[in-house]
């Protein structure tokens, strides 16, 4: 009976290794060239991961906890190759410019998959 629960808690881990999800590291605003720069935490085979950058709408909160008029939008960073075997731990700087955001000042909620997200004040 043993080495069956042995048997069964390796396959567990390695089950949760394949499945590990994308994370952020650093999350940035860099001023001088206009950009949100994150470090992405991912798994893979390789590590040429390519990440989408998907932008939501831009809200107006109209209360008292955020201010009067603060814009908020989200922002997917999805990694296309998300489902490519968990063999080793990567990192990726990714740099999203701003140049074109006219929702300012906001606060942007920065996700990725499944469920991984922080969020950071830009002027």
């Amino acid at each position: 009976m043993t080495g069956s629960l042995l048997i069964f808690a390796v396959m567990m881990m390695t089950a949760t290794t394949a499945v590990l999800a994308d994370a952020f590291g650093s999350v940035h605003y860099d001023a001088k060239r206009d950009q949100i720069v994150v470090t992405m935490i991912y798994d893979g085979t390789h590590p040429n991961h390519h990440f989408a950058v998907h932008w939501g709408r831009c809200h107006t909160l109209h209360d008292q906890i955020q201010g009067p008029g603060r814009k908020i939008i989200n922002l997917g960073i999805v990694d296309e190759q998300g489902n490519d075997a968990a063999r080793k731990r990567y990192t990726k700087v990714v740099r999203v410019s701003l140049a074109d955001l006219s929702c300012r000042p906001a606060t942007v909620t920065l996700w990725t998959s499944p469920n991984q997200f922080t969020r950071l004040d830009i002027p």
